[in-house]
């Protein structure tokens, strides 16, 4: 590298350095920043101004886990079903797309120099990130790993003692977790003395046979080809010539940015996916210099980083997450389903396939199916109507949630239902009902049918009259909380981060 060249310094982008009070200089800096979005054209709005993201929710972007409650200590309402509750702790999160979540890894650009002085040119530059897994190892005794796991449970939660049930396999998450943000206080040295800790960095590393993490700085294993560390691009922001109405030209800055990659169909070659919920993860930016010409002899200079805080991905299906974004189905119409079977067979539909030897074949015995068999010499391929496998589906689905209920005793499945509109009459009528002293135990036969209505199920208010049930008498209101609709008003939606001025645009700078 000759006199005239340099490295580079990619440090967080000058706003988020503004939001936290500290400049380039500080420690702070050093990590690149994380920016969340809600909407699926993110990307128009970061070119459009990078500092309008949204603001990380303390109570919902981080990592949380469940731990169980006890029946005596259950707020009423909806809460009386909740057999659990979250412990948050302050480890981040990231959410799917499928939860309108989505996310961008933005950088800005100096020079490697005293001063860290701004590059006049992105010309040869190639600016992209790499996303890494911590592993942390974790030997110690099963006991001592709950006991540690329940202390910290109870700091979280602000108890004195951690509540009872916490699952063995979720201890070392728990510590996990909180290592990768801190350390425990030092009351707890003696106990963490016990426990041995391996922690290590592994990449993605992609080849002729496939993508396998491997420690960073590792060698191949034997017999596996040379591959070599994913990476993914990063674009630069253009200059944005309103940000400084009093200055002829916008600010000479170098911010850039990626998309975070939250799922991934890949597998390793031994059939883990990629990424998992349990896993901690991290991003690291660099920058690259393409040699001049002439000059393509030398060996190509990588400046990196900072890696990003840790963070763990939300599963496809984590309720923190599926309840941010609704999903409408209308069911067919038997009436205009029945009226099309008149019609001559369209070429739409479903096709599906049973090869050789993979045909069910079954008397349905009046709705207790018996003496099945799988068969078939050729293959027979029949094409269904979309509307039957719907039909289908719901039914089952309607016929199997009030056995899953009332078989596995998962009453607060209850409060994840509701219906529009209502019984207005049945709900009226239970009101009343249990305002004057009615109790689950002394309900009628008019009052259960009334359940059975909002229940969506004949015989379920005889269930819960069951002692075996685990419902008390007084639940009665607690389970119309939750049997009734929430009230209609705005959806939340998250908090924008503040835009704070360029101190470009004054002397300063």
């Amino acid at each position: 590298m000759s006199a005239a060249e340099h490295g580079f310094r990619a440090l967080a982008p000058w706003y988020a350095c503004e939001r936290g009070g500290f400049d380039r200089f500080d420690p702070r800096a050093l990590a690149p920043a994380l920016q969340k979005y809600d909407r699926a054209d993110f990307v128009t709005r970061l070119l459009a101004d990078p500092r309008a993201s949204l603001r990380f929710d303390p109570a919902e972007d981080v990592w949380s886990y469940p731990v169980p409650v006890a029946l005596g200590d259950r707020e009423p309402g909806r809460a009386r079903f909740a057999t659990h509750r979250l412990v948050r702790t302050g480890l981040r999160k990231l959410y799917q797309p499928s939860h309108d979540r989505f996310y961008a890894v933005v950088v800005e650009l100096f020079c490697d120099r005293p001063g860290l002085p701004r590059p006049q040119s992105a010309e040869g530059l190639e600016v992209g990130f790499v996303m890494r897994r911590r592993r942390m190892d974790l030997t110690a005794p099963p006991q001592v790993l709950r006991r540690l796991a329940g202390r910290l449970t109870a700091e979280l939660l602000g108890a004195e003692r951690a509540p009872a049930g916490l699952v063995t396999s979720e201890a070392g998450d728990v510590l996990r977790a909180d290592l990768a943000r801190t350390r425990f206080a030092e009351e707890q040295r003696a106990l963490l003395d016990q426990v041995g800790l391996e922690e290590h960095t592994e990449a993605w590393m992609t080849g002729p046979a496939g993508g396998q993490w491997r420690p960073l700085g590792g060698s191949a294993p034997p017999g596996r080809p040379a591959d070599q560390e994913q990476e993914f691009p990063m674009w630069r922001l253009p200059p944005r010539s309103g940000d400084c109405p009093e200055r002829p030209a916008p600010p000479a800055r170098s911010l850039w940015f990626g998309l975070v990659p939250v799922s991934s169909g890949d597998h390793d070659d031994l059939g883990a996916p990629k990424f998992d919920p349990q896993s901690l993860y991290e991003l690291t930016c660099f920058v690259r210099r393409t040699a001049r010409p002439g000059h393509e002899h030398c060996p190509v200079e990588t400046s990196w980083s900072a890696p990003t805080e840790s963070f763990r991905l939300a599963a496809f299906y984590d309720p923190e997450g599926t309840k941010n974004r609704t999903t409408s189905l209308t069911l067919p119409d038997l009436r205009a389903v029945a009226a099309r079977a008149g019609g001559p067979p369209g070429l739409g539909g479903v096709v599906v396939t049973s090869p050789p030897g993979s045909q069910f074949s079954f008397d349905p015995g009046g709705g207790t199916p018996s003496g099945g068999s799988v068969g078939g010499t050729t293959a027979r391929t029949c094409t269904f109507a979309l509307e039957i496998l719907m039909i289908v589906a719901f039914f089952v689905f309607s016929m199997f949630l009030p056995i899953v209920v009332f078989l596995f005793q998962l009453w607060w499945l209850l409060a994840l239902r509701f219906c529009l509109p209502p019984s207005v009459e049945a709900l009226a009528a239970l009101k009343a009902y249990f305002a004057a002293g009615g109790t689950l135990s002394t309900m009628g036969d008019d009052e259960r049918a009334d359940l059975d209505t909002l229940l969506g199920s004949p015989g379920a208010a005889a269930r819960l009259q069951d002692p075996g049930s685990g419902f008390a008498d007084e639940d009665g209101d607690d389970l119309l909380d939750a049997l009734t609709p929430p009230p209609p008003g705005p959806v939340p939606r998250p908090e924008p981060e503040t835009s704070p001025p360029d101190p470009l645009c004054g002397a300063g700078g």
